[in-house]
């Protein structure tokens, strides 16, 4: 019997075998616990976020291999990227906008996010001009290779650059200030400085060639202290203190209890350090975003109960999750099956030289499409990142993977098919979390990549993906 023969009837196989490694995590119940209609929606609910998350991040992979063939490694790596940029931007949205205008958190979130969205968009298209480009008329190999090699460049300045440590989004107490300097004690036109986290400031020396006077207060969303006793910051001068006079605290806000500065020499420059000390100040208690006037995570609760007898609880956060990716899976399969950038990406998807005939830039196509994917693994980062409350530089190598994975279980080069196989990988790695040992947790990754293998095959193409002939 000819081998080709032998495949297609054993393809009659490939459904039932693809639904049993689905329903393993469910069959199975290796832990033994007691599976309630609770906890199986508790599950659910894990697995749709897991499941957004991936189908995220592979959009950027359907994407690209859908217009120039090539598998971009590194995108797992702009998913990482994107959520410290987004982390470092909250902090600062928090310290000019939270504090001093009173936006509320979740706005801050959401500025965060899109400015976050931004600078990845515009570093995927770095990415794609200098490493990507002058490779595109070479072999595939070569383009995969320089994938791999930009991950790891990724990866590595991320150590470098954030540290090696994890940040934290954990809530903590924060003191904010107002640093003036001037030219006058009068401080008719001061120049402002505001500080989160700190009780010092180095400037150049160069800025006290002649005298400065400085003053400190401290900033909170229910008001400020009074203005510390104005240090006279001379050339002449080493060092120098002041004291404030003890004074009530204007809305419950210590004042600034000293001011002073010191001159000094550091990695070979001179620099004034202004320091100061608050006393015993009644600091600002961070809440987490997505949280009530106490600081309790905002939920909605179901009228299921859990194993132990609680009513299942759908933390907010966990639905915005849901519903942002679904808002952008229906825009980016709006925008490519209904706008004049969806006919270029689809015209360069199946013939680039008969597209550039027909007049479509398709390096600026080919761009574009890069940007988009690094957006969406950005949004994809600030999520996972507040879901975690945590975020570190090597992040983006497994879940990248994942949603590669996911990318081709679903038919690679298909939005749809990005979002089915993401589904499906979230899904399948909280059930078996939930139902196996354990011990045996590293199974939920093996799952997953059963499935791929299953896949391959009985589908090399993927759930949604379309078997194409390529001439010879």
């Amino acid at each position: 019997m000819e081998l080709h023969q032998q495949i297609a009837r054993a393809s009659i196989f490939k459904w039932p075998l693809f639904i049993a490694i689905c329903l393993i995590p469910l069959l199975g119940g290796c832990s033994g616990g007691q599976l309630t209609l609770g906890g199986l929606i508790d599950q659910l609910i894990l697995g749709l976020i897991l499941g957004s998350v991936y189908a995220l991040i592979a959009l950027g992979y359907t994407l690209v291999y859908g217009v120039i063939k090539l598998i971009n490694f590194a995108h797992g790596d702009i998913y990482m990227l994107g959520a410290f940029f987004g982390f470092y931007m909250l902090r600062f949205t928090i310290r000019w906008l939270h504090f001093t205008q009173g936006i509320s958190l979740i706005w801050c979130w959401i500025i965060s996010v899109v400015v976050s969205a931004v600078v990845c968009a515009g570093l995927a298209v770095v990415m794609e001009r200098f490493a990507y480009r002058p490779l595109r008329g070479s072999s595939r190999i070569a383009a995969l290779i320089t994938a791999v090699g930009v991950s790891f460049l990724l990866e590595n300045s991320g150590i470098i650059i954030f540290g090696p440590n994890p940040k934290s989004y954990e809530p903590k107490t924060l003191e904010v200030y107002q640093l003036q300097t001037a030219n006058s004690a009068g401080f008719e036109d001061p120049r402002q400085y505001e500080l989160m986290d700190s009780t010092q400031k180095l400037f150049g020396g160069g800025l006290f060639r002649d005298t400065v006077y400085a003053r400190v207060r401290l900033v909170a969303k229910d008001g400020s202290s009074a203005w510390s006793k104005v240090l006279e910051v001379t050339p002449a001068e080493k060092r120098g203190f002041v004291e404030a006079e003890s004074a009530a605290p204007e809305a419950d806000i210590q004042p600034i209890r000293s001011l002073s500065f010191l001159r000094k020499k550091e990695a070979g420059r001179e620099v004034v350090s202004l320091n100061w000390d608050s006393g015993a100040v009644d600091d600002i208690r961070m809440h987490p975003i997505f949280s009530d006037q106490q600081g309790e995570q905002l939920a909605v609760l179901l009228p299921v109960k859990t194993a132990q007898g609680n009513y299942v609880r759908v933390p907010v956060f966990s639905i915005v999750i849901v519903i942002v990716t679904l808002i952008l899976l229906w825009a980016l399969n709006f925008l490519i099956n209904h706008s004049a950038f969806g006919i270029s990406m689809r015209a360069l998807s199946y013939d680039g030289n008969a597209a550039k005939l027909m007049g479509i830039n398709t390096d600026k196509v080919i761009a574009q499409t890069f940007a988009v994917g690094g957006a969406c693994a950005a949004v994809a980062g600030n999520m996972v990142g507040v879901y975690n409350q945590a975020i570190e530089p090597l992040m983006g190598i497994l879940p990248g993977i994942k949603a590669f994975v996911a990318a081709v279980v679903g038919g690679i080069g298909s939005i749809p098919g990005a979002a089915a196989g993401g589904m499906i990988m979230g899904l399948t790695e909280a059930l078996v979390k939930a139902n196996i040992d354990p011990g045996w947790s590293p199974l939920a990754d093996a799952v997953a990549f059963a499935i791929l293998i299953a896949v391959l095959l009985f589908k090399p193409s993927g759930i949604f993906g379309a078997a194409v002939k390529e001439k010879v």
